[in-house]
Parts: structure tokens; sequence; C-alpha cells
């Protein structure tokens, strides 16, 4: 990972729990573990730390799906792991409703060591949260954001921008969300070309406003395949992932990436590309983060 001054630490992964008690209608797994959590043992964890430590992490990624689903599991976990190796940095992923619950336990994890986390934002059109039943809304990420920024830590988003209920509108409002609340640096690119996947099992399947949409089952891939009712919508998202597939290959800079991805959506509604001021501005300073890019 790559600290905000340009420092890079070799990471070690471990994991707190397993499951989610959440039953997000997009995310695989609901359909395995049916809101169920399951704790790993607090001295496994640890072991796994100090085994990860002496091997030359100075970074721990704890890969829960929700790492404050058993807040105090995971804060004493951290409190330990501080006191053995109080030179470790780490990052976790949590829901935007829990970063919000537990705001005194963010200000607590970045006294000790915490730098950024991941959350899975995926939209911010309250219409589609609601058919994913994300459990926050756009002004719940707003206030996720404040609560982070107070404590020093760094909200990295993952988001879910082309699904069926995605308008051109709705993409472009996201865009500028994205660039008024300054996250270009936030989030990886790639996070803005993320299409909807529907395997079998998947709670998406139940809700009737997906059946307009749906087609065959896609063997080799176990997906089902679905339509927008707009092709340009699916012609954009095609057009902004290999954008972002050039980007990652040619290490290009966030914001140009951004603006790249903002003029093809500007110029794919109104016909032209957006004016000149209305771009992102490179930055020299970068947001803590993995060095490879990470999305859901």
């Amino acid at each position: 990972m790559r600290t905000s001054e340009g420092e890079f630490r070799l990471v070690g992964y471990v994991e707190a729990s397993r499951g989610c008690a959440h039953r997000c209608r997009h995310c695989p797994i609901p359909a395995v573990y049916e809101g169920r959590l399951r704790i790993v043992q607090q001295e496994v964890v640890l072991a796994d730390i100090d085994n990860l430590v002496r091997m030359g992490a100075q970074h721990i990624n704890f890969g829960d799906p929700d790492f404050l689903n058993g807040v105090k599991h995971s804060l004493g976990i951290v409190r330990e792991m501080h006191n053995r190796h109080p030179e470790l940095s780490f990052d976790f992923t949590a829901k935007i409703e829990h970063l919000i619950q537990h705001r005194d336990t963010v200000m607590e994890l970045a006294a000790l060591g915490c730098l950024f986390v991941l959350s899975a934002v995926e939209d911010v059109d309250d219409r589609v949260l609601g058919y994913l039943d994300k459990g926050h809304t756009r002004e719940d990420v707003v206030t996720a954001l404040e609560i982070t920024r107070a404590a020093g830590v760094t909200l990295r988003p993952s988001l879910l921008p082309f699904t069926p209920w995605t308008t051109l509108s709705g993409y472009l409002e996201l865009l500028e969300f994205v660039q008024n609340h300054d996250l270009v640096y936030q989030l990886d690119p790639v996070q803005l070309s993320i299409r909807l996947l529907l395997p079998p099992g998947s709670w998406l399947l139940d809700i009737p406003e997906i059946q307009p949409h749906l087609g065959g089952l896609v063997e080799e891939g176990f997906v089902y395949r679905w339509q927008h009712a707009d092709p340009r919508v699916d012609m954009l998202q095609a057009q902004v992932s290999r954008i972002a597939e050039e980007a990652a290959s040619s290490s290009e800079d966030a914001a140009t990436t951004f603006n790249r991805i903002k003029e093809l959506a500007h110029t794919t509604i109104f016909g032209r590309p957006t004016e000149a001021q209305t771009r992102y501005r490179r930055r020299r300073a970068r947001p803590p983060g993995l060095t490879e890019a990470w999305f859901c």
C-alpha cells in the first residue's frame, strides 16, 4: 500500500470474521450466509498478524465483508494488535450505516493506526440504493465522509454505477458527486465502470423490477444476462470500462482518467464535452490506499 506521504508498505491480509449480518440484495454473501456472522477467535487472528509481521508486513488489510459487524470483537483485536505492534497501520471494510452508527469507534480506530476504510457506497441515487437494499442514502454518504475526515481516515468508496435502473443523468450526477466531494483520488477509476452481476441465487432476482431486463443464464460465466432499456447506458459502460482499463495499464493519473470519463458521459448525454473550467484539477497529494485496484 501507499501512504499519503508516498511511502510504500508491505501488506498482510487477515479476516476477523466471515459472513455478514446484512442482506444487501446485490451482494453474493447473503445467498450463502443468510445474514449470519461467523467470528474468528481473537487469538487466531492475532497469531496470524504476528506471523505476517515476522514475514515483513507493515500494514494489515482486514478483509472481513464488514469489520464493524462485530464491533466489540474487531475493536478488541485492533487494540491488542496495536499493543503488540504499535508501528502497524491497517485498513478495513465497513458499511456506510456502520460508520455513522459507530462514529466514536472510527475515531479510536484512527488513533490505533487506521489509514483508510473501504465502503460499498455503490451509488448516490436513493432510488437505486432502495432496489439494492443498501441501508443508506446519499445524505448518509455525506455524513460518513464528514465522520471519516474528522477522524483523519480516508474513505475509499466502491461503486456499482451501472444497473438496470441507472440513468444517464444519474451517472453524470454520480460523477458530479465524486468531484464535488473531492473523491477522485479516493477511488480507483475502475469503480466508475462496474456493471451489476446477477449470479444464480442473487436476491435481486426475486424483485419484480429486475424481470423486464433479465436474459438467459451464461453458463461459462455463471451469471444471468441483463440489458438496459436505454442502449446508450450499456454503450457508455463499455466505453468507460475501456478507458479505465487503458488508464490502469498506463498508470494514468486519476484526475486525467476521471476527466476523460466525465467528458464521455457529458458528450453521450448532451452531444458536447464539458467546459474546461468544470474539469477536475490534478493534485499532488494522494490519499493512502492499496497499490492494486480493488473492486467488489
